[in-house]
């Protein structure tokens, strides 16, 4: 999410998935990283425990 192109792309495509009545935290797991906050893998796992089982 360093780069400012590659933030508005996703953002675009949060939006989209909304319109098609897919929102975050109910069928949609968002993750986030920059060169300074590494992906949290364990935090993955969490998350997809709680919204796949």
């Amino acid at each position: 999410m360093d780069s400012p192109k590659y933030a508005e792309n996703a953002i675009r495509k949060i939006n989209a998935c909304e319109e098609n009545d897919i929102f975050p935290g109910e069928r949609l797991i968002l993750t986030f990283e920059t060169g300074k906050t590494v992906l949290n893998t364990k935090r993955i796992e969490e998350l997809v425990s709680r919204y796949i089982i």
